[in-house]
């Protein structure tokens, strides 16, 4: 059956055949969207091979590779919830190589705790700031992944 036949009558058979690769070529993109992504960027687990998680750098990983880790701060070495002023804060994960780091803004100052799951073990310290400028701390994670910080605001 000629498929242009019914849909496009007027048009000739030569300039119905690149319409119909189009279609067809986006008919296989289509069906590759669900596939999992093989150059090893990703958003979910199931984007990844079996066996493999999303870490938090958006790279598929072995669970062997990746842990939770926990950054804790006080406020002028009190609790975070009574120091904080209306002020946000940035964070920052960074590998050995200080050119490699994961950061996240806005952070809350008053939780006093920030939590990732799935960020990958070369990540081995944690810096802490008060968006757009002022104090500073920085910490190694422990073999748990937990890192306690202090800003003085």
């Amino acid at each position: 059956m000629d498929l242009c036949q019914p849909v496009l009558r007027a048009v000739t058979r030569a300039a119905c055949y690149p319409i119909m690769m189009r279609l067809a070529l986006l008919g296989v993109v289509s069906l590759l969207a669900g596939c999992p992504v093989q150059g090893n960027e990703c958003t979910v687990d199931l984007e990844c091979d079996d066996g493999l998680v999303c870490a938090r750098d958006h790279a598929c990983a072995a669970t062997s590779e990746v842990r939770e880790v926990k950054a804790q701060w006080t406020i002028n070495g009190g609790p975070a919830s009574d120091g904080c002023s209306d002020r946000d804060l940035y964070i920052e994960f960074r590998a050995q190589d200080r050119n490699d780091s994961l950061g996240f803004s806005p952070v809350p100052c008053f939780t006093g705790q920030f939590i990732v799951d799935k960020l990958p073990l070369r990540f081995i310290a944690v810096e802490l700031g008060v968006d757009g400028g002022g104090d500073v701390d920085t910490a190694t994670f422990d073999a748990d992944g937990n890192a306690q910080l202090d800003l003085s605001l």
